[in-house]
């Protein structure tokens, strides 16, 4: 790693002209001891505030670098300027560079960032005295380093951000920055309370997960029942020349009872076979016109009751359901009065037509107008038609590339409807198959590719990967001095 750095180092010299700095030769090479000491003073104090053209930014090591500098050219003698071990300078970079991947992954001056800007003094001590830190990937500071981040990333990512688990997080920092004086059981400790609570989190967001697609399968299961029901009641009044009252009563009301009926016991039941002939029923009286027989009075009291049960069923009142069975089957009853009454026909008619109906945000949905997808929409759309369902998405909030992850909980082919969750199971947003698919080939929206290893093992090969890179490109100017 060291041999990596020195090549990176002198190829940036060479960018900007001339050889790397080298160290003044009337500093002082402070002791590893004296190094530690110094950091433990630091991570003491509160983090100075950086600022960039007059506003915050966020601290790097870097900043920490500088400001170990200064406290240690309070303990070099005859104010020499202290210059850090190579080794040890070394690490910090190493560390430095970690750091500046990892916070890639979360948003600026978010409760994440802040978070792991608290951590950076704490973890370049460990770094210094234990090179392990680099290399074992169970190294206990490195995996909690790996929590606060992912969880940062993740988890912190929502305006709405949990904030007992940002609570929990700032606690386990706290304590971090408190405790650590080289006893690397503080971050053994600390990372099993943590991570206690990040499973409770975790089933937590499960079970919400859970709920909301069941929420979702059983709005299409009613979106199916409604359709079935609307078809056959449909093809009952086609043609039919019935009052007004009762073609909207049927068309609208009873079409909710059958599909609730359908949903809940099947049309093979004998309650959907009662509530089609009921309605077959409700038709042969209207058609009947006045002065025509109507339903004998020994059946129409208990033909009242069944209908006025079927309306409370989908939300009706009782005694907006009494009024509306009764004038049903018996279209030609009541006095004068009555029909100045608050149960008037027209103002029934009324009621039936403004009412909210059975699963009608379903149906609003489907009455939009489709519009013809293009061939690289299409082939988007079949692309989300074969994934799996937890597939995660990156979706591009804003111009200035803010970027979230949401699951992909469940889809329905039939309406269309796609279920997205957060990392906490909560939904988000409504999508459509067709919108969601228009969105990735607008390039706001992609799939993000499986991805292994931890958040920290992956900050971590992109260092080396780039130092190597280095490296590759510096290989000629190791041969200048033979030539």
């Amino acid at each position: 790693m060291r041999h990596l750095l020195a090549g990176r180092r002198q190829l940036l010299g060479k960018l900007v002209g001339g050889a790397p700095r080298s160290t003044p030769g009337n500093a002082v090479v402070v002791e590893p001891a004296l190094v530690q000491d110094a950091l433990g003073l630091l991570q003491k104090k509160p983090p100075a505030p950086v600022m960039v053209n007059g506003k915050p930014a966020v601290r790097t090591v870097n900043h920490v670098k500088q400001d170990l500098l200064a406290q240690l050219r309070q303990t070099t003698p005859d104010g020499r300027p202290p210059s850090l071990p190579e080794e040890d300078s070394d690490a910090i970079d190493l560390v430095g560079m970690l750091f500046d991947h990892l916070m890639k992954d979360v948003r600026p001056n978010s409760p994440a960032s802040n978070l792991l800007a608290k951590l950076q003094v704490p973890l370049l001590r460990v770094a210094l005295t234990d090179k392990g830190f680099f290399t074992r990937q169970q190294h206990p500071a490195r995996q909690m380093l790996n929590a606060i981040a992912e969880t940062g990333a993740y988890w912190l990512g929502e305006d709405d951000a949990d904030q007992q688990l940002v609570g929990k997080m700032q606690s386990v920092v706290d304590r971090t920055v408190r405790e650590f004086d080289g006893d690397m059981g503080v971050f053994s400790n600390l990372l099993e309370d943590l991570s206690s609570h990040l499973h409770t989190v975790s089933r937590k967001a499960e079970v919400a997960e859970k709920r909301h697609v069941e929420a979702a399968r059983g709005k299409e299961r009613l979106a199916l029942a409604r359709d079935r029901a609307a078809t056959v009641v449909e093809g009952m009044l086609k043609k039919q020349n019935l009052p007004r009252f009762t073609h909207t009563l049927l068309s609208q009301a009873w079409t909710d009872v059958m599909a609730l009926t359908a949903l809940r016991q099947g049309e093979d039941s004998d309650a959907w076979r009662q509530q089609l002939e009921i309605a077959e029923r409700l038709v042969g009286v209207a058609k009947a016109g006045p002065g025509a027989a109507g339903i004998p009075s020994s059946e129409a009291q208990a033909l009242q009751q069944d209908i006025q049960g079927a309306l409370t069923q989908v939300g009706y009142h009782d005694e907006e359901a009494a009024a509306i069975a009764q004038r049903l089957v018996d279209p030609q009853g009541g006095s004068a009065a009555d029909d100045d009454s608050a149960a008037s026909r027209t103002e029934l008619t009324m009621r039936l037509k403004a009412r909210a109906r059975l699963g009608e945000d379903m149906q609003e949905s489907k009455k939009k107008k489709k519009v013809a997808l293009s061939p690289e929409e299409q082939a988007r759309l079949e692309q989300i038609k074969h994934l799996p369902f937890g597939s995660w998405f990156e979706f591009t909030l804003n111009q200035q590339g803010e970027k979230v992850r949401r699951r992909l909980s469940w889809f329905s082919t039939v309406t269309g409807h796609v279920l997205f969750v957060n990392h906490r199971g909560q939904k988000v947003g409504d999508h459509t198959l067709e919108g969601l698919a228009r969105a990735m080939a607008q390039g706001q929206v992609k799939v993000v590719e499986e991805e292994k290893g931890t958040l920290i093992d992956r900050a971590w090969n992109t260092v080396m990967s780039a130092l190597r890179s280095f490296a590759g490109q510096s290989a000629p100017a190791k041969e200048a001095p033979a030539r």
